[in-house]
């Protein structure tokens, strides 16, 4: 990880947890489709791997912080 940026490996890592021990690293095509199917909002570096921003992983995982008026009715409400 080179500051909030998370590089391909990272994001291979956290595709597949077990790779760190020792098994076997997961592919490109299997590290997009998992970006793809938590909704991670990536591109691609120079040699082909994804790269996201730790921010954008907070958000496909739904651990941002919500809106400064979530949970405030407005006199409006009522």
């Amino acid at each position: 990880m080179i500051g909030p940026v998370l590089q391909f490996q990272d994001l291979q890592r956290l595709c597949r947890p077990s790779a760190a021990d020792g098994a076997s690293a997961p592919r490109r095509a299997t590290v997009e489709a998992w970006a793809r199917k938590i909704g991670l909002h990536y591109t691609y570096d120079a040699e082909g791997g994804i790269i996201s921003t730790v921010e954008a992983l907070n958000a496909a995982l739904g651990l941002g912080n919500p809106a400064a008026n979530d949970g405030q009715l407005g006199a409006d409400a009522l």
